[in-house]
């Protein structure tokens, strides 16, 4: 259904995590607002997010956890090379606690804080992932504040007049391909980025793109970057995902009903031995503890295996895992891996590779190198030392017994990072640095503010935080206009 009214003050393109925030600030202001969702559902991709990036919060006052956002600023500019905005870091960090308060406020529940592999505990976690915060929380408020939320429609054009001033939008509805044009004052796109469009992966990363494997609402198709280059907007920062490291890749059925299951757990998390294309060993397994490091790793490779023996596999079935899986889970044990492991090899999934020796296994898949990795690897299990790349102890497992497994690995992703260029207003701007005017990016559509070439995951949650961050910023700039 098209919007009740032709006049708005602010519409929103895309109801995920920041169209979402920024829906909620505007109700805060009674904005007159619509937002745009092409999807039959709301939420998108932040319907799954975990938690969000925050400093000196209540919340990690409460737990004890004391960080500085002058480090956080510091390690994120250098992590990035410099190529992260330093003005937009500053005012992120300095309005992320609040960020918080203001979630609380409106009725998003959290569970505490938390880190994520190796690094600090900003990672303040949702009750119940993105999804409640979204639907019990910020749309809730949104809509009991007079806040239109339209679905199964699509912006097709940004307008202008004949002075170049924007002054609306095109919305078509799906179903019925009617059209209407919306007059606002503002528009803010909050649509995700590219990662469903394929065609696009292609063009802005390496070669290697076709073994990205999107872990997302599957809508993110660079739909909002295309209107806003349409009026133009400098494209910026394309070709860099949130790469969170290896994810199985299959064929036959979506890759990403294997997150987070025991095969995924298994071939990701727990670092058993990875071999490339040829069968060499090609880094320390653990390093999945930074897991952008991981997906890095791994796409540099023209295809990723995980080799396993069945005393590794029954080890990680009955015996307590080589590392902890907290804070996401509780579990010790990986108690369906044998039963998914059977089911995949009778539904001849093609991810998964098995044999009664290494040399049949190294022959099915055309990896000349197999048999000699497997060999020196063990040699160095057997030292109690990996020697070659420093790989913690207590992931050392002899590979010996069989049958022997090698599962295909992708590169998953839950996003891409950028496309459009903004100031500290979140104002898009043009070729020359100029902004926009009443044109606003948020989000994924304009997350190359953060980022070098690589998602900082060293400090979790700042991307679904810029979410929250920018989605109020940009409203809280506009209304200045309104």
């Amino acid at each position: 259904m098209l919007g009740k009214f032709n006049c708005y003050d602010v519409v929103i393109v895309g109801s995920g995590l920041s169209g979402q925030a920024a829906a909620a600030e505007a109700a805060g202001k009674n904005l007159k607002t619509l937002v745009v969702e092409k999807g039959r559902t709301t939420g998108g991709s932040g319907n799954y997010v975990e938690g969000i990036f925050a400093v000196n919060s209540k919340m990690q006052i409460k737990q004890g956890i004391n960080i500085s956002g002058e480090k956080i600023l510091h390690d994120e500019l250098e992590f990035s090379h410099y190529e992260a905005d330093t003005n937009i870091w500053k005012n992120y960090i300095n309005e992320s606690a609040f960020n918080i308060d203001w979630l609380q406020r409106i009725g998003v529940k959290f569970k505490g804080v938390a880190t994520l592999g190796a690094g600090v505990n900003t990672w303040h976690l949702f009750d119940g992932l993105g999804k409640k915060a979204i639907h019990d929380g910020l749309q809730p408020f949104s809509q009991r504040n007079g806040v239109e939320f339209i679905t199964s429609a699509s912006a097709i054009s940004i307008n202008r007049d004949k002075n170049n001033e924007i002054i609306s939008i095109t919305i078509e509805d799906f179903e019925t391909k009617k059209r209407q044009i919306i007059t606002t004052k503002a528009i803010i796109l909050a649509t995700g980025g590219y990662l469903n469009n394929r065609e696009m992966l292609n063009k802005y990363f390496n070669s290697n793109s076709s073994r990205i494997i999107p872990m997302n609402c599957g809508k993110n198709n660079g739909d909002g970057l295309r209107l806003a280059w349409k009026v133009g907007a400098k494209k910026f920062g394309l070709g860099m995902a949130m790469m969170y490291g290896g994810q199985i890749k299959e064929e036959s059925i979506p890759s990403f009903k294997f997150w987070k299951t025991d095969i995924g757990i298994a071939t990701c998390e727990m670092a058993p031995l990875w071999v490339n294309e040829i069968g060499d060993r090609f880094v320390d397994e653990s390093v999945f503890r930074i897991w952008a490091h991981a997906g890095n790793a791994i796409i540099r490779q023209e295809k990723v295996y995980a080799v396993f023996d069945q005393s590794t596999i029954d080890n990680f079935t009955f015996n307590v895992l080589p590392r902890s899986l907290k804070p996401l889970s509780e579990r010790t044990r990986l108690n369906k891996l044998k039963d998914m492991i059977e089911q995949a090899e009778n539904k001849k999934l093609s991810f998964i590779t098995t044999s009664s020796t290494l040399k049949k296994l190294a022959k099915k898949l055309d990896m000349p190198n197999l048999e000699d990795t497997v060999n020196r690897y063990n040699k160095q299990v057997k030292l109690g030392k990996d020697e070659d790349f420093e790989k913690p102890n207590q992931y050392l497992f002899p590979i010996k017994k069989a049958p022997f497994y090698a599962f295909e690995l992708g590169v998953g992703s839950y996003c891409t990072m950028g496309g459009l260029r903004v100031n500290h207003r979140n104002e898009v701007l043009d070729p020359v640095g100029h902004k926009i005017s009443r044109l606003y990016a948020i989000g994924s559509d304009a997350s190359a503010a953060l980022v070098g070439d690589t998602y900082g995951v060293n400090v979790p949650g700042s991307e679904a935080g810029y979410c929250i961050y920018s989605g109020r910023n940009a409203v809280d700039e506009a209304a200045k206009l309104i």
